[in-house]
């Protein structure tokens, strides 16, 4: 069984010119006033801690370490302490170490209280010795078997834990509340404010409540909503392309295809909402509710979108009462394909790679940006733990990781050589797998942008993911705190059950009966006195004032 964590720290040369850059391929950008203060500053061990895959050997971390410690040491003459979890033991893991080094900080803290009182009474007495003041140890160095004197790195002790992996909001705000991980505000606007051009700008602005406690590993947030028309049909039914702008408003050329009967063809691909739809339950990111909101394509972080009640969407609404007309007529698929069948117009969920393999047979446009919500912010981010040795020299490799692709890519894919080697050493434009004893998520490890996105994958995979980043969306709801009170938790228990109630109806709505049983369902949440305390702007238990007050008071 792989063991919990291993470290190895090893020593290096210290010779002329082995302070180089992290790599050839490195942006000259990354590098810090580090690199030139390496030699003149006391050598450090700073932990780190990860989650890797369950196949990960002690011995690929071993390798991976001592690669990963001649680039830090070089750079910053700080060795790392490298700790591989596996994944589903991570973040137990992590809550019993940072349990585990607070009270190892609090006994001595304790034991150093004591030992100052006991002083003090000795003084009183007249029998307290001189006291020696506390100095910084001087560097050690060892003689290799070349005859060389190389730097020996401090071990790390138990009261000291430094880079972690913080996943999901709750964590995150757990550990800033409870003084586990540190404001990293002066740094990223100082030593480390380069990683500002590296990671999406929204995203560090996104974690800032009451400081900065984190840096988001950088990745491409969300998925787009594509609207596809087929370009074959549209010419031979002579169509013009201009007026097909928008799913409402093809909804004749869906029709004219049905009316074809054609075999092969499905006229829409499977039920859609207007897009946009946001809708907010218990949590946000809910499937459905009754209480929603629709963001533009416009719409960016901090935008108040104020939310209300789903009969009074306009867009919902027309939308559903298209799809369910077309429904009646059979004009509708389940959102999947046979060989061999083709459809007139879809939605489709995907990204600017994934969508390429239609661009041949459709008409491709935008029905909704990638929407970045709560977990692309929080699920997971670098964090200096409040016991971290020095803040700064953490942040140091945090910068490191996210700027560096050398250090980048030996964390992700290991060590050049052994775990992976370049498919062609004069380009070097992708690599190759060579092992499968060392296996990270690349969405754990740093700047996505920073590596190769996996085997076979040049860089220019990663361009287009770039842009999709400054297209996205907010989740208007994302990071909204708890809008359940004790005024209103009956209110919400009452939402929850009216949800499931209407959603129910929503479905079983038919095209011929649609406006009467929207005009019955409006009538009945009218009635119903717990919704309406809900949507009532003017009711501080509200839903929407709270959302209002949250808004004005956070932006």
């Amino acid at each position: 069984m792989l063991k919990k964590s291993i470290c190895l720290i090893l020593v290096l040369i210290m010779t002329a010119g082995i302070f180089a850059g992290c790599s050839e391929n490195s942006n000259s950008n990354s590098t810090t006033e580090a690199d030139v203060e390496a030699t003149s500053r006391n050598p450090m061990t700073l932990s780190l801690w990860l989650p890797t895959d369950p196949s990960t050997t002690e011995e690929a971390i071993a390798l991976v370490s001592e690669a990963i410690n001649k680039i830090t040491q070089a750079k910053y003459n700080t060795a790392i302490e490298l700790h591989l979890i596996p994944r589903d033991e991570y973040q137990e893991t992590i809550d019993a170490k940072l349990d585990a080094v607070k009270t190892a900080n609090d006994e001595k803290a304790a034991a150093e209280e004591a030992r100052r009182r006991e002083l003090r009474a000795q003084k009183q007495n007249g029998t307290a010795a001189t006291e020696t003041e506390e100095t910084e140890p001087a560097v050690e160095t060892t003689v290799n078997e070349y005859g060389i004197h190389v730097t020996t790195y401090p071990t790390v002790p138990d009261t000291q834990l430094d880079i972690f992996l913080v996943q999901g909001f709750d964590n995150y705000t757990n550990y800033a509340y409870s003084d586990l991980i540190q404001p990293i505000d002066t740094e990223l606007s100082g030593s480390s404010k380069i990683i500002n051009s590296y990671v999406y700008p929204t995203f560090i602005k996104a974690i800032y409540d009451f400081g900065t406690f984190g840096v988001p590993n950088n990745h491409p947030a969300g998925k787009y909503q594509y609207l596809l028309i087929n370009k074959e049909l549209v010419d031979e039914y002579d169509y013009n392309l201009r007026e097909l702008t928008s799913l409402l408003r093809s909804k004749n050329f869906i029709i004219d295809i049905g009316n074809q009967h054609l075999d092969d063809v499905i006229p829409l691909l499977g039920p859609v909402d207007a897009s946009g739809m946001v809708f907010l339950s218990d949590h946000p990111g809910a499937d459905w509710s009754l209480i929603c909101a629709q963001v533009s394509d416009m719409t960016k972080y901090s935008d108040q979108v104020i939310p209300t009640s789903l009969l009074d969407n306009n867009s919902y609404l027309n939308t559903l009462k298209m799809v369910k007309e077309l429904q009646s007529y059979g004009y509708v698929g389940d959102g999947t394909l046979k060989e061999g069948q083709r459809f007139a117009i879809g939605v489709i969920e995907g990204d600017e790679v994934s969508i390429r393999e239609y661009e041949d047979e459709y008409y491709i446009s935008v029905y909704t940006k990638p929407m970045f919500r709560e977990d692309d912010i929080y699920g997971s981010m670098l964090s200096v733990c409040e016991y971290s040795k020095n803040v700064s020299r953490a942040m140091e490799i945090i910068t490191c990781i996210n700027t560096n692709p050398e250090l980048r890519t030996v964390l992700q894919y290991g060590v050049e050589g052994v775990h992976w080697e370049y498919e062609d050493p004069d380009t070097k434009e992708s690599i190759k797998i060579l092992s499968g004893d060392y296996g990270m998520d690349i969405n754990e490890t740093g700047n996505v942008f920073m590596t190769y996105p996996g085997e076979g994958e040049t860089m220019e995979y990663w361009e287009q993911y770039k842009a999709h980043n400054r297209e996205t969306i907010s989740d208007p709801f994302m990071k909204m705190p708890s809008y359940v009170n004790d005024n209103n938790r009956e209110d919400i228990e009452e939402l929850l059950r009216l949800n499931e109630e209407y959603k129910a109806r929503f479905d079983a709505i038919t095209f011929e009966n649609f406006n009467d049983e929207i005009k019955k369902i409006k009538a009945e949440l009218a009635e119903n006195e717990a919704f309406m305390r809900l949507v009532d702007p003017e009711n501080e238990d509200s839903i929407i004032y709270q959302y209002v007050d949250w808004q004005e008071t956070t932006y």
